[in-house]
């Protein structure tokens, strides 16, 4: 299972983060799942700025493969070292 890890203090300002990057990432999954593997990341990427969560294009589309092939993802959220 492949560990995304979200570093700055959004899980303060988003308590429910959780939720929200779950719901964002089925959201883009399922709106491009005609699209290339590299077209669904930059919706995943898309989608996940839009609630505040920034990863870069080549975790977006880590995340996209392993959810196509079957694979689960787990988002690690920790606080950034200052």
């Amino acid at each position: 299972m492949s560990e995304f890890r979200i570093t700055h203090e959004v899980h303060v300002v988003h308590p429910d983060i959780r939720e929200k990057l779950t719901t964002a990432t089925i959201d883009a999954i399922n709106e491009s799942s005609s699209r290339s593997a590299e077209d669904a990341a930059l919706v995943l990427r898309n989608r996940l700025g839009e609630i505040g969560v920034h990863m870069s294009p080549e975790a977006c589309l880590a995340a996209v493969e392993r959810i196509r092939s079957g694979k689960s993802l787990r988002f690690e959220i920790e606080r950034a070292d200052d």
